[in-house]
């Protein structure tokens, strides 16, 4: 028995995508259903808003709830918020007894007295004692108390549950010595209060580096932690790991990011709808414009809150308050996710291995013991990846710049295929998804999902790839020279300015990848314009480099153009698959997400290749031409 080369081919990547739609099957419904997304206030922005406007805090709060808000953000106040007079609670400094120390007194008209003034106790513990004048002693220099939490902000929790709206709490830092007592307070507050959510706030985690005690009184609870993207807090991942699977994605800006990077109110929402639509975050965090701006204004900011919910909503959201999306633990991946992996890896790896011996992907029928070895080795390297821990995550980072590889090649095959380039385009691009989606569905689990664990592969796809792909072409005299014939001789100037730039090109994409804030101004417009355009923006080096080379190096092969410098557009083209597969990796954004914005990629970078190309032979070309008359 035996089938022809094209035919195996063929078998095989259906076979990976079969396996691989099954396994992705559970994520795709836990995506669908998980649509639940809640618009989350800072009490202590809307406070000042309602007084300015001439209305109580929970009429504001009332208006805010109308137009989509879902849930109220109170803080634990610090001593900052007290000298500023925020809170029931005035600090001075005081020496008593040879000690030195700060005076913490309780304003006893304030109507939480009592239960502000037990919290206050229990927060400070047995490390303060009764003033003299009142209040209580703490023997702490009254600067230390600038970031450390002092008391609950009771009159926030209770506004908050006469508006109905869930709470979303956030315990300040404490003192090495009143890890225990921050813990206790945290505990309290949860007792009393309907809170649905608890995130520190804060630099560093009460307790960093060990934050248990805070994460047990959640736990204990079933209160979900609220993971906050891009937080550089210390001690964030360890309360995060230890919550799991009780957690829920944040998303917020400050006022002092807002200002920094110049990003103004239409720009902040459509960055909180991307966040909820490519990232799959929950929780969004609105601020008001300071109250010295034309928008900081109690009806300017509800009108942003409804802006950013009519647009969710828009889109498929439900404005309520989320849910922990895992919480049945880590399930082991399905046997054919690790099968759709396993053989994924070895069918790439014996892609390159036939290229690398010069054989035509046509050539030669597969015989039925190599069926036969093909099926072992795939089903015993499949048990391996689902049993051995560290198996999978070796392969599938070298699976990665593997499938990039083979996509790039079968992309860059024109004379495989009579229609030429567009045929090539597609199956480059079928590879490289059926590949996407292998990786997808093994790693599909909640620890990639919500960002616990990161996949090793996203680099390598970056670095390998043109690597693999240069030292294929120079085996095969893809490149005019071999590779003995180019080591063997001086290099030339052209060829090392090309080859720094080369270089540095890729340190920069190596540095800004998932370093957003590393883009510059003109293309973070581009990328807002096709966000608006298209919904699902595809990535910038498909769009701008990978499909546009590609255009343009089959109309270099097809007019004999640039044979020496084909390799810089061959080079392009891998660097735009390897942003394909990039995206599969992505495993916290929706694979229906992924998909349009792939689809979206593809045409849009293969009609701007057009337009290259057409400028190039109707424009450039002719220039250059006459250049070299007038030269002459």
């Amino acid at each position: 028995m035996r089938i022809s080369h094209r035919c195996f081919v063929g078998l095989v990547v259906l076979s990976i995508a079969v396996c691989s739609a099954y396994g992705l099957w559970g994520r795709w419904r836990l995506e669908a259903g998980n649509t639940a997304v809640a618009i989350v206030a800072d009490f202590r922005d809307v406070l000042p808003l309602a007084r300015v406007s001439g209305v109580s805090v929970d009429e504001a709060l009332a208006l805010l709830k109308e137009r989509g808000l879902r849930g109220l953000m109170v803080g634990e106040l610090t001593g900052k918020d007290s000298f500023n007079g925020v809170g029931p609670v005035a600090l001075s400094s005081a020496r008593e007894d040879g000690i030195e120390g700060t005076r913490l007194f309780l304003d006893p008209g304030f109507p939480y007295f009592e239960r502000a003034g037990d919290w206050l106790g229990l927060r400070l513990g047995s490390g303060a004692r009764p003033s003299r004048d009142g209040g209580r002693l703490l023997p702490a220099p009254l600067g230390m108390l600038e970031t450390i939490g002092i008391v609950p902000d009771v009159e926030g929790l209770e506004a908050a549950v006469r508006s109905g709206l869930p709470i979303f709490y956030r315990p300040a830092p404490s003192m090495g010595w009143q890890t225990q007592n921050a813990a206790d307070v945290l505990g309290a507050v949860l007792d009393a209060y309907p809170v649905a959510a608890v995130a520190p706030s804060g630099e560093i985690v009460t307790g960093y580096p060990d934050v248990s005690g805070i994460a047990l009184e959640s736990r204990r609870r079933s209160v979900p932690v609220a993971m906050v993207e891009f937080s550089r807090q210390l001690g964030a991942a360890q309360l995060n790991g230890l919550s799991y699977p009780l957690l829920l994605p944040l998303h917020s800006v400050t006022n002092e990011e807002l200002l920094a990077r110049n990003i103004n109110r239409r720009t902040l929402l459509e960055r909180l709808v991307r966040a909820a639509e490519e990232r799959s975050v929950r929780l969004l965090v609105l601020r008001s414009a300071p109250l010295g701006s034309a928008g900081g204004t109690l009806e300017a900011y509800a009108g942003e809150v409804g802006a950013l919910a009519a647009d969710l909503e828009g889109r498929g959201f439900g404005m309520k308050w989320p849910k922990p999306l895992f919480t049945d633990g880590v399930r082991r991946s399905e046997p054919p996710s690790a099968f759709a992996l396993a053989a994924a890896f070895l069918f790439f790896l014996w892609r390159y291995s036939v290229r690398m011996a010069g054989a035509r992907s046509g050539d030669g029928p597969v015989r039925l013991p190599f069926l036969i070895a093909s099926l072992l080795f795939t089903g015993a390297l499949a048990l391996l990846i689902r049993w051995v821990p560290s198996v999978p995550r070796f392969v599938g980072a070298l699976a990665a710049p593997l499938i990039v590889t083979e996509a790039s090649l079968a992309a860059m095959d024109f004379g495989r295929w009579r229609l030429s380039w567009w045929l090539s385009a597609s199956v480059g691009f079928v590879l490289a998804v059926v590949g996407g989606l292998a990786l997808a569905a093994f790693f599909s689990d909640p620890l990639y999902m919500l960002r616990l664990r990161t996949f090793s592969g996203v680099k390598l796809t970056l670095l390998l790839p043109p690597l693999l792909v240069l030292l294929h072409d120079l085996r095969n005299r893809v490149h005019p020279e071999s590779l003995n014939a180019l080591l063997s001789r001086p290099p030339l100037w052209g060829e090392l300015l090309l080859g720094a730039v080369l270089l540095g090109a890729l340190g920069i994409m190596l540095f800004r990848s998932d370093n957003v804030q590393f883009i510059p101004g003109f293309e973070a417009k581009v990328r807002v314009a096709l966000e608006r355009w298209l919904i699902a923006r595809p990535r910038s080096k498909e769009v701008f480099l990978g499909y546009p080379s590609l255009i343009l190096l089959a109309f270099a092969v097809r007019n004999g153009l640039w044979t020496r410098y084909r390799e810089v557009l061959r080079i392009g083209v891998v660097l735009g698959f390897s942003s394909v597969v990039n995206s599969f990796c992505h495993f916290h954004t929706p694979i229906a997400f992924i998909l349009l914005r792939e689809f979206n990629g593809l045409w849009l970078g293969l009609l701007l290749g057009v337009a290259l190309v057409l400028a190039v032979h109707w424009i450039l070309m002719p220039l250059g031409r006459g250049f070299r008359v007038l030269a002459e």
